[in-house]
């Protein structure tokens, strides 16, 4: 991914609407024991997010 592109890459949480970039240091994570480790809204705590 160049410079330009990870710029405009955004993560909306899908609950609360809360959106910044992935790599803001504002997202919490989550550790699911079968899926890993998740992406995790810092406003509501939901884990339904997407990447924009």
């Amino acid at each position: 991914m160049d410079r330009e592109t990870a710029a405009l890459t955004r993560t909306r949480c899908l609950n609360c609407g809360f959106e910044t970039e992935p790599d803001s240091g504002k997202w919490e994570t989550a550790d699911h024991p079968t899926l890993g480790t998740l992406t995790k809204c810092p406003e509501c705590g939901s884990t339904d997010t997407a990447a924009l």
